[in-house]
């Protein structure tokens, strides 16, 4: 290639290597696919800028960097032992090769000056902004089946967490371009922006992470402020918000776990109008504390909703659910019979959201995630009341029945863990184990602890957290407070999900971690401070 007079083949492969890094953070909250093209970009770059020799002895060098990608290679020598090659290398490996390429490429590229490294952090946090947009519009233009659909481009885990980065970098990287008061109240106002926008997503993992988040820098703030004023007003204000989430837990708890004690002797037969009802007494389900398949007379209810409904009594609703289930939890939130009576206190606003698939009238009155919250406990009650063998009614018993099989199944191979790849088996072990309700699903353990845990065993868990831990003391990243949210976001995340055993979070994390150590230190920060 040539290239114009005067204009260097290190500076172009460093425009390109930036450029590249640009790509990147862009796409991760926007496209997986320019993910992809960012990061082959990358490596290619980084290949045909040739001088190996100095680029692995400066690699060599830097130890934090070595040890980071070294990471990668606990999971290779997984492979001696795995009960699946192909999906080891297709899926596990795979995945994780920014852990071993990206160290490499950020020690031995040249260094950004700071514009160019706060420009990075801007435009992921205004793609991430840009994001949420279209995803509130979006849902105030059409209507979701399913409100993970909120996050218009990615998984709404993933996207929770940009969410909470971005949130809370945005003001100090305001602070550090301008001291216009304008400027700054923007950056607040965006902030908040992205902190609704969590919750108008109903992520309830980005809110725990955001809670832990929160926990943090109050904290930090108790310690390191001098006014005892400001300290006991954060302090009180901190507690009022934890007894907040306290009380909300609580009173969720107690709405799905209530039971309106029911008489079976007395049930009456027939209806006002002479339909008989049919009782199903072994049936647990409740709403709101009312057995659901007591009283219900479907041969009157079915022609009294068909007289006003256009969706058909036997149909879907909008959510793809049998209606007429949908349309008994519904009435039976209400407190009502499944009869005609029991519908002519129907509203029009009722009639289309059981069309829509509301199973519980609250839902129209509560926000969001407090719909979400309820589902979850509501899930809890079935899961418990049946002996832990019915999971399906909530993500959140899904995943306690997977934790339960994953335990059982570490307990198999708990030294060295199934080997890289071999997830699905140890899952399978667990489940037939357990007799769980998901055998024959293909699901992992959903939780990072557990996944690492049965792929390699503590040696694997033990061993990355050493090598990680050394690259956080030795590159000295620990000094920034930002680093530590990242920590956070994926160390609560971790519980419930596989967060980096996909490209979305793969990336988000190596990208991150990588950033603050090599990157961020570039800019002028306040001497003696974490921030």
């Amino acid at each position: 290639m040539k290239l114009r007079p005067g204009f260097k083949k290190e500076e172009f492969h460093f425009q390109v290597y930036y450029l590249s890094l640009c790509m990147l953070v862009i796409s991760m909250p926007t496209s997986r696919f320019m993910i992809t093209i960012s990061l082959i970009l990358l490596g290619m770059n980084w290949m045909a800028g040739g001088n190996f020799r100095e680029k692995f002895r400066l690699f060599w060098k830097n130890k934090p960097a070595l040890a980071f990608s070294s990471i990668y290679l606990i999971h290779v020598i997984g492979i001696f032992w795995t009960r699946d090659f192909n999906f080891a290398l297709q899926n596990d490996l795979l995945h994780k090769l920014p852990t071993l390429f990206m160290p490499l490429i950020f020690v031995t590229s040249p260094l950004p000056d700071s514009k160019r490294i706060r420009l990075l952090l801007f435009l992921f946090i205004a793609s991430v902004v840009t994001a949420s947009l279209i995803g509130w519009i979006l849902s105030m233009t059409r209507e979701f089946n399913d409100f993970r659909e909120i996050s218009p481009f990615i998984p709404n885990i993933y996207f929770s967490m940009m969410l909470i980065i971005a949130a809370f970098h945005l003001p100090a990287l305001i602070r550090q371009i301008s001291e216009n008061r304008l400027w700054i109240l923007i950056g607040w106002i965006v902030s908040a922006w992205l902190v609704f926008f969590l919750f108008y997503s109903r992520s309830l993992s980005g809110i725990a992470s955001l809670t832990g988040v929160l926990s943090f820098s109050v904290v930090l703030f108790m310690v390191q402020h001098k006014n005892t004023f400001f300290k006991a007003i954060t302090g009180v204000l901190f507690l009022a918000f934890i007894a907040l989430g306290i009380w909300m837990l609580t009173d969720m708890y107690n709405k799905t776990h209530a039971e309106i004690k029911t008489n079976f002797n007395s049930l009456e037969t027939h209806t006002l109008h002479g339909y008989p009802y049919s009782h199903d007494t072994l049936n647990i389900l409740r709403e709101n504390g009312h057995l659901v398949y007591l009283y219900i007379a479907e041969g009157e209810l079915e022609e009294s909703w068909n007289q006003r409904s256009d969706l058909n009594f036997q149909e879907k609703d909008k959510l793809n659910h049998e209606l007429k289930y949908t349309l008994y939890r519904y009435m039976a939130s209400k407190g009502l019979r499944k009869d005609r009576k029991g519908m002519d206190s129907f509203t029009e606003n009722d009639i289309k959201s059981v069309e829509q698939g509301v199973t519980n009238f609250h839902y129209l009155e509560w926000p969001g995630f407090y719909v979400r919250l309820h589902q979850m406990m509501s899930g809890l009650y079935v899961y418990r009341k049946t002996g832990y063998a019915i999971p399906t009614w909530s993500t959140l018993t899904e995943r306690i029945d997977l934790w339960r099989a994953s335990i059982v199944a570490f307990g198999k191979y708990p030294v060295f863990g199934w080997g890289t790849g071999s997830i699905t088996q140890a899952m399978e072990y667990g489940k037939q184990k357990n007799k769980s309700a998901l055998i024959g699903r293909n699901m992992k353990p959903h939780s990072q602890y557990f996944y690492t845990l049965l792929s390699m065993g503590l040696f694997g868990l033990v061993s990355s957290f050493l090598l990680f831990s050394y690259f956080v003391m030795k590159s000295g990243v620990y000094k920034f407070f930002y680093f530590w949210i990242l920590i956070l976001v994926f160390g609560i995340n971790f519980i419930g999900n596989n967060s980096i055993e996909s490209q979305l979070g793969q990336n988000l994390f190596v990208f991150f971690a990588l950033y603050y150590s090599y990157f961020y230190p570039q800019i002028k920060i306040k001497q003696n401070s974490v921030y």
